[in-house]
């Protein structure tokens, strides 16, 4: 079986860390976003093949994933999303990788917490869902009496629908045929949603040409889009993986669990913690970081970090504030 997952997109809303980093591969716990998933996929043993739809920095996404995963049983595939058009237009670029075979979507900016194996044994085209409070950043199912899908929309406003089921961005495609046939439905009849060929909509166009699908509920979704949430899911993951307090080789060190602390760092005289993560080849020397994500080979000095995003190679010095940085440039959030 194969797996799509669109990474293209530029994750504007984490600028200025992705004017030089790829979303999919700012750290969360204790490796990039794009690797929790990797990882599940390789370890469930029934994937063979998974297709990247790479866009924006997608050699670099390339260069890491063969990088870390070249002894993987799993072959991955590159194939470029070379205009923005929507999430229904990247998934139709793995077609010619996946002919009419079942495969899985999960979208790579994500990080999830359910069986998959569950769900790659499904009957029917599934749909991951997770209930939500605020419907008009999701798409929407609504579940007929039966059990059945019958509508789906994407992002409405709360007076279209009674429904809360968002979708959670996984999505098992029994016959994939029937899907690239209804995005290129939309796209040659230019059917547009938020100026988009949507996803949402090719699986409303199954639906309605009366294809059955059915949802499966999500244990966790943890959305790693804007800077509030990646740091959220970052406590959530140490916490979740937290192991007996290490000792660090350190002068003057004092750390809060839970930490993630790389090979190759050097700290001095300095707090760190609780909910740090912290890549290789970083340096702080005088300086308290909480609840922050410190990209590789960062150095902090004299400074106070709450709350932040350092990105790779960023030298910070006296800065005391909440704020993402790259390329000298700091933005508060």
């Amino acid at each position: 079986m194969k797996a799509i997952i669109p990474v293209a997109g530029m994750g504007t809303r984490l600028k200025p860390i992705t004017d030089r980093v790829p979303k999919v591969l700012i750290p969360v716990g204790d490796k990039p976003m794009l690797f929790h998933l990797l990882d599940e996929i390789v370890k469930s043993g029934k994937i063979d093949t998974v297709i990247l739809i790479v866009g924006y920095l997608g050699e670099m996404i390339k260069s890491a994933v063969m990088s870390r995963y070249r002894t993987s049983s799993v072959k991955f595939v590159f194939t470029e999303q070379k205009q923005m058009l929507g999430l229904g237009h990247a998934v139709l670029q793995a077609e010619s990788y996946v002919n009419s075979e079942p495969v899985l979507i999960i979208l790579g900016d994500t990080v999830f917490e359910f069986d998959l194996s569950l769900v790659l044994d499904s009957e029917n085209t599934s749909l991951g869902v997770k209930n939500v409070d605020d419907v008009s950043r999701f798409g929407i199912v609504e579940i007929s009496p039966d059990g059945y899908i019958k509508r789906m929309l994407e992002k409405p406003s709360r007076e279209d629908t009674d429904s809360r089921l968002g979708i959670a961005g996984i999505y098992f495609i029994k016959e994939s045929s029937d899907l690239f046939r209804a995005v290129s439905y939309l796209i040659d009849n230019n059917i547009k949603t938020k100026n988009e060929y949507q996803l949402t909509d090719a699986l409303m166009k199954m639906v309605s040409d009366g294809i059955k699908m059915k949802t499966f509920e999500i244990d966790n979704w943890f959305d790693c889009g804007k800077p509030e949430t990646l740091l959220s899911t970052n406590s959530h993951l140490l916490r979740r993986d937290s192991r007996v307090e290490q000792q660090y080789p350190f002068d003057n060190l004092t750390v809060e669990m839970p930490v993630y602390i790389s090979e190759g760092c050097f700290i001095e005289n300095s707090h760190i913690g609780p909910n740090v993560s912290i890549s290789k080849g970083v340096k702080i020397i005088n300086s308290r970081v909480t609840d922050s994500v410190i990209m590789e080979d960062a150095e902090i000095v004299n400074a106070e970090l709450e709350e932040s995003i350092v990105s790779s190679g960023e030298k910070v010095n006296g800065i005391h504030s909440r704020v993402m940085i790259s390329d000298g440039k700091s933005l508060g959030f």
